[in-house]
């Protein structure tokens, strides 16, 4: 059995808790610079809701065969939210589908 050292640990309990507390100091670290940058990411997220990723334009939602899909005001596109293409897609046959979107182009 090892002889304790100065703070009454043995050598080997000492390198553990110096390892630990390293890593807790870590991890305290990381949480305290997610939660600085936490803010930032809100911020950003805000300024860039409901805008063209291709033109920056606002984004309008429509209705599309019974989704809603967000249709750029700018440029035209057309996005979908995740899971709304594959509704479209298994609610209809592809003609129909590409039938929906073209109706979309018409109605400007």
């Amino acid at each position: 059995m090892a002889t304790p050292g100065p703070g009454g640990y043995d050598r080997e309990s000492e390198y553990f808790f110096k390892l630990n507390k390293e890593m807790i100091e870590r991890k305290r670290a990381e949480q305290a610079a997610a939660e600085k940058a936490a803010p930032a990411r809100r911020s950003t997220k805000f300024q860039c809701y409901m805008k063209c990723p291709k033109c920056g334009e606002d984004l309008k939602e429509i209705a599309l065969q019974g989704i809603m899909v967000d249709r750029c005001t700018g440029c035209d596109g057309i996005y979908f939210d995740a899971g709304e293409l594959d509704i479209l897609l298994d609610a209809q046959q592809p003609a129909g589908f590409l039938q929906g979107l073209k109706s979309i182009w018409r109605k400007k």
